[in-house]
């Protein structure tokens, strides 16, 4: 019975969002070629493993 409160906060520890430094903003007053662009950083600066290896 005592696991199960430490259990519960390990989970909620680990599950906090990752911080990132640079944001960028995707609003609907963009054209496509703008988009495209941001899109291109936003993947360049991601922390995300590639899954082609």
């Amino acid at each position: 019975m005592k696991k199960l409160p430490i259990l519960i906060l390990f989970l909620i520890i680990s599950c906090a969002p990752a911080q990132t430094d640079k944001k960028i903003n995707f609003s609907k007053d963009l054209t496509f070629e703008e988009f495209k662009s941001n899109l291109k950083v936003y993947v360049n600066n991601n922390d995300y493993p590639n899954i082609d290896e």
